[in-house]
């Protein structure tokens, strides 16, 4: 495996009312937060719903990251007041308990 790359999973539940304002705001992602993410390193991030319940898979390769980038802080913020309401409880990183590779 690369040593640059990393796999994060994270969870998070979405308020009952919420959930279809949560999904529209992931349909129409703006391109200049793509951009964002890819200049962070990210090289694929998929969001996965079962009833109220979120899981994020995040893939990273820092060998990927823009090292000079500048971070749009006004633009993380805004997204985050946009989806930050739909969320019960907000994303935590959830702990590995088991890996088999069948290499």
């Amino acid at each position: 495996m690369n040593a640059t790359r990393q796999t994060m999973i994270r969870t998070a539940k979405l308020q009952p009312d919420k959930v279809d304002l949560y999904q529209k705001l992931h349909d129409g992602i703006p391109d200049i937060n793509l951009k964002h993410m890819r200049e962070a390193g990210i090289v694929s991030l998929r969001i996965f719903r079962e009833g109220l319940t979120l899981f994020m898979i995040v893939e990273t390769d820092s060998a990927l990251e823009v090292s000079d980038r500048v971070v749009a802080r006004e633009l993380e913020e805004r997204w985050h007041r946009l989806t930050g309401d739909c969320f019960a409880e907000f994303w935590t990183d959830a702990n590995e308990i088991f890996n088999f590779s069948g290499t």
